[in-house]
């Protein structure tokens, strides 16, 4: 039997460990919360950079603003009482909606952790709660957080904005803002970091789209955010916008490469051959999901990025074996997504090619004035 010196150096030896192991514990925790705080950050910005820059194919659109606002009532999932103050103490965030993002056509005058407290007047609601069905099968809490009167509020003042009437933020201590929106695709494609179902993908009309919090947080590029903010865009926009592509290109359901490029890039669509355009037509999947892959891979080439970025994000997922509602591809999909991704590409280095040799044309142009000029200012012999 050890001594009562040895039981001592034992009690210690367990506490010493046990302190450390709630040291380590409270490290992973807030690098956990750092990180996903981070990632909804990253893909709040992109889903407002995707709505602008898809505005052009978009049917329904309006006026979108230039920040993000985020709260602890943006959460989906609940967190326990402890939990909840490690992860306001590591993001700053609280019950109040604060500015975590800002475009640069945001006011100077707006900066990060400012707190609104009402838009156009309209006070910014505390949150509310959601049944979630789901969380029957899976064992779990069956009520999650809901923040939809955030949105309702959001949603109005940008349908004031759409119709004239400027964007009036009220700062915490009762300064008012104007705010300087941007016309862009309707509705609002949101993602929760902590996400009481995470692997669901769900839509709520026209208004939202929430994107699985799993796909959201292994993204990690800025395409790989775009992507995934442009496939649920297009559940927003695609009500009419497939039955316009089905009038005037023939085809079953999605979109044609240089569909979106021709509105950023003018005269790129001109670039495809008869042959090459009826061989886009077979690419287009059946099914309003496929058509989303193929709008997501033109409005990230758009704006000057990847194509085959949500190729890439689906990879990894598979590989790990993660559960993603809607937006992992399947074996069918995936095989059109990078048939559509190269077709881009090609389509890019044609116009980058093209544009680089007006550029040269140009050039010579301006060298052949310049070597001409001098000799019709010279005086008669």
């Amino acid at each position: 039997m050890p001594s009562r010196r040895a039981r001592y150096m034992i009690v210690l030896t367990l506490a010493a460990a046990g302190a450390a192991q709630a040291q380590y514990d409270q490290a992973f925790e807030r690098d956990l919360f750092k990180t996903r705080f981070e990632q909804e950050v990253k893909f709040r910005a992109a889903a407002i950079h995707v709505a602008w820059g898809a505005e052009a194919l978009c049917d329904a659109t309006t006026q979108i603003e230039p920040f993000v606002l985020l709260s602890v009532y943006s959460m989906r999932r609940r967190l326990s009482d402890a939990d909840l103050k490690l992860f306001r103490e590591v993001t700053g965030m609280d019950a109040k909606w604060r500015v975590v993002w800002a475009d640069e056509g945001a006011p100077d005058e707006l900066k990060l952790r400012d707190v609104v407290t009402a838009v156009n007047g309209r006070p910014l609601p505390a949150g509310g709660t959601r049944m979630e069905m789901a969380a029957l099968f899976r064992g779990g809490s069956m009520m999650s957080n809901d923040d939809q009167g955030f949105w309702d509020v959001m949603l109005q003042a940008r349908q004031e904005a759409a119709a004239g009437k400027p964007m009036v933020l009220t700062l915490e201590g009762g300064r008012k803002l104007e705010v300087e929106t941007q016309k862009g695709c309707a509705g609002s494609v949101t993602a929760s970091a902590f996400d009481n179902d995470p692997d669901t993908f769900w839509r709520q009309g026209n208004k939202r789209v929430k994107i699985p919090a799993n796909a959201m947080i292994e993204a990690r590029s800025t395409d790989e955010f775009r992507w995934l903010a442009a496939f649920g865009t297009y559940f927003q926009a695609s009500k009419t916008a497939i039955a316009a592509v089905q009038r005037t290109e023939g085809v079953s359901s999605g979109f044609l490469v240089g569909q979106i490029l021709s509105i950023a890039l003018p005269g790129a669509g001109m670039l495809l051959s008869a042959a090459e355009a009826q061989a886009e037509r077979a690419i287009a999947v059946d099914g309003i999901i496929g058509g989303a892959d193929l709008f997501a891979n033109e409005v990230v080439a758009a704006l000057g990025g990847d194509a085959a970025a949500g190729l890439h994000l689906t990879q990894r997922m598979l590989e790990q074996g993660m559960k993603v509602d809607a937006v992992l591809m399947d074996e069918f999909r995936r095989s059109n997504a990078a048939e559509h991704a190269r077709r881009i590409k090609l389509l890019q280095a044609a116009q980058a090619e093209r544009e680089l040799a007006e550029a040269r044309a140009q050039e010579e142009a301006h060298k052949a004035v310049t070597r001409e000029a001098p000799k019709q200012t010279l005086p008669p012999k």
